[in-house]
């Protein structure tokens, strides 16, 4: 039986999976299988995982109906056997040394996570990522550094750790109930069962090594606006509020929730046919929930020029301007 699953939730990235699953063959430790959950992939992904598997029995392929990458997380869990578990996600690679780097202080010195960092690659242009924070991190260190920085850290000015499953490493016992709080939610899943396992784990390792290559394009729901962003969001951030209760996160939380009301305002900006009288209605409900009446009208985080102008554009509903202005 293997020591380490790799999870793989496949949809229609033919594209990009062929040197996902190349970079998997290429670690310098075998002791693995990877469960690859075609997510009733439209394109020729399924037929590339069959490819895989019939060259290398290490490959275990699933194939299902498509309902989400949450839920594929879940099947492919379910199928797995290690009693480490990592995620990588189809259109993105790892470099040889993963595997090898991410398992060494969970077999070596009892850790229950291990984190690395990670390059972001566009265009076949690599950019190491901004750096987070590295360390060991113990008991009750761990909720300090959710409070303090997995939600928003103040030194990077960003998340204090990488805050996707991706560039993960968990032992087995701390999944499964992850995965399952992140269940019905299409965007940020991810966030809420990575937040879940943080809270439960005993010991927390980040390296500072960039392991793991996010290959960004346009097919990522990362990289563009859907319609129901928001009120995922606002249900992801409601989520965390529920996960959390009883921390000192109140100040985190409003950081974070700037932080993707810039991210779905820039994903805004990118589609390019969306009306002038469509942006504003999508900013206004945005703005008029209440989840963002407690938390982005009480804003106390230092901001620059541009997030200071977009701050009060929004908080005075000056929508109109705040369009015409980025538009230029």
């Amino acid at each position: 039986m293997a020591k380490i699953s790799i999870i793989v939730p496949v949809y229609n990235v033919e594209p990009f999976l062929r040197p996902c699953l190349d970079s998997i063959l290429s670690q310098t430790i075998s002791d693995w299988e990877c469960v690859l959950v075609d997510d009733g992939s439209k394109d020729n992904s399924g037929q590339i995982c069959d490819e895989y598997a019939g060259r290398d029995n290490r490959f275990v392929v699933v194939h299902k109906q498509n309902e989400g990458v949450a839920k594929a997380r879940i099947t492919a869990f379910e199928h797995s056997h290690g009693e480490l578990i990592t995620f990588i996600d189809s259109d993105d690679t790892v470099l040889p040394l993963y595997l090898e780097k991410l398992s060494r202080p969970i077999l070596e010195e009892n850790a229950d996570m291990v984190s690395c960092d990670f390059n972001a690659v566009r265009d076949d242009i690599t950019k190491k990522a901004r750096k987070k924070r590295s360390g060991i991190f113990v008991g009750e260190e761990i909720k300090d550094f959710v409070c303090n920085s997995f939600l928003y850290d103040t030194i990077v000015r960003d998340y204090g750790i990488a805050c996707f499953l991706w560039t993960k490493m968990v032992r087995r016992e701390y999944i499964q109930e992850g995965l399952k709080q992140g269940e019905g939610f299409w965007f940020a899943e991810d966030q809420i069962a990575l937040l879940q396992m943080l809270l439960q784990i005993k010991k927390l390792v980040i390296l500072p090594d960039n392991l793991y290559n996010y290959v960004l394009h346009e097919g990522q729901v990362t990289q563009r606006y859907e319609w129901g962003i928001w009120d995922n969001i606002i249900r992801m951030l409601s989520k965390v509020q529920e996960l959390t209760h009883g921390l000192p996160v109140k100040a985190g939380l409003r950081k974070r929730t700037w932080l993707h009301i810039k991210r779905t305002i820039d994903l805004k900006m990118l589609t390019k046919d969306m009306a002038k009288e469509t942006f504003i209605r999508h900013l206004s409900q945005m703005r008029e929930t209440p989840y963002m009446k407690e938390y982005f009208c009480h804003l106390t985080t230092g901001f620059g020029k541009k997030d200071l102008k977009i701050y009060w554009l929004l908080k005075l509903r000056l929508y109109g301007v705040f369009y015409d202005n980025a538009m230029c």
